[in-house]
C-alpha cells in the first residue's frame, strides 16, 4: 500500500464517522415525535395552502401548478430552515474551535453531518403529497409526478446546500434565524413555484441562481412532455455553487477566529 493509500484510509474511515454522527444528532435534535410532529404538519400545510390558494386566485389550472410547485416551496422552506442546526450547534456549544483544527476541513464536517436533512424532508415531502393531493382533488397529477420524484431529491439536496450557506453566517454572527428565513423567502418569491416565470422580470434574474428554479421548470417540462434534462443539470450546478458559497463564508470565518483568536463575532 502507497504513502497516500494509508492516509486515505483514516481519512475516508473519519468521513464515515461524521456521516453516522450527523444521523445520530439528527435523531437527537430531531426525534421520530418531532419529525412526525412538527416538521411533517409544516410541510403538509405548507404544500395544501398553497395549492388551494392557487385554486381560489385562478381557477383549476393554477391549482395544478400551485401543487407541483408548493412541494417544491415546503420542501425547500423546510430544509433551508432545519438545517442551520447544523452550524447553530457548533457555535451554541462553543465547539467550532474544534473543527477548526480537526483533520476534516470544517465545511467537509457540516456538509457530513447534513446529509440526513435531503433525505428525511424528501421522506416527508413524499408522505405530505400522498396526503395532500386526495385533498385537493389532485390524485392523478400526483401520480404523473412519480417519474420525476428523483428531481424533487434532487432540490432537497440543493436547497439544503443553499440553507447550509446561510447558515453558515451563524458561525460568526447571530443572525441564523433572519438569514435562514430570508433565504426561504427568496425561494418562495423566485423559484417560479407559485408565480409563473415572465411576469417580473428582476425576480425571474434572481430565480436563476435560487434552488428549485431549474428543477421546477424541469418537472413542467416533463408534464408537458418537452425535454427537461437541461433543467437537471441546471439545478445540480446551482446546488453545488450554493455548496461553494457555503465552503467559502466558513473559510472567511475561519481566517476572522484566527485573526482575532476566538469564534464569537456577535
Amino acid at each position: 500500500m502507497s504513502s497516500s493509500d494509508r492516509l486515505a484510509v483514516p481519512a475516508v474511515w473519519r468521513l464515515g464517522e461524521t456521516v453516522r454522527f450527523g444521523w445520530r444528532e439528527f435523531h437527537a435534535v430531531n426525534p421520530p415525535s418531532v419529525v412526525a410532529g412538527s416538521l411533517l404538519p409544516r410541510m403538509l400545510l405548507q404544500i395544501l395552502f398553497f395549492t388551494l390558494l392557487g385554486g381560489v386566485l385562478a381557477g383549476t389550472r393554477h391549482q395544478e401548478y400551485a401543487f407541483v410547485g408548493g412541494l417544491v416551496l415546503g420542501l425547500a422552506m423546510t430544509n433551508i430552515l432545519y438545517v442551520s442546526q447544523v452550524p447553530v450547534a457548533d457555535k451554541e456549544s462553543g465547539t467550532f474551535w474544534r473543527l477548526r483544527t480537526g483533520h476534516l476541513p470544517p465545511m467537509v464536517v457540516f456538509t457530513a453531518r447534513a446529509l440526513p436533512y435531503p433525505v428525511v424532508g424528501f421522506a416527508v415531502l413524499l408522505v405530505s403529497a400522498a396526503v395532500v393531493a386526495p385533498l385537493a382533488g389532485l390524485g392523478g397529477l400526483a401520480v404523473r409526478l412519480l417519474p420525476v420524484a428523483g428531481i424533487y431529491l434532487l432540490i432537497s439536496f440543493t436547497a439544503t446546500a443553499a440553507g447550509l450557506a446561510a447558515a453558515a453566517f451563524a458561525v460568526g454572527r447571530r443572525a441564523e434565524t433572519l438569514v435562514s428565513n430570508l433565504m426561504g423567502y427568496v425561494v418562495m418569491l423566485c423559484s417560479g413555484a407559485f408565480l409563473p416565470p415572465g411576469r417580473i422580470p428582476a425576480l425571474d434574474a434572481i430565480g436563476t441562481v435560487v434552488p428549485g428554479r431549474h428543477g421546477l421548470a424541469a418537472i413542467h417540462a416533463h408534464l408537458r412532455g418537452d425535454p427537461w434534462a437541461s433543467g437537471v443539470v441546471a439545478e445540480a450546478v446551482v446546488g453545488a455553487a450554493w455548496l461553494g458559497a457555503a465552503t467559502l463564508v466558513v473559510a472567511v470565518q475561519i481566517r476572522r477566529a484566527r485573526r482575532h483568536g476566538h469564534d464569537d463575532f456577535a
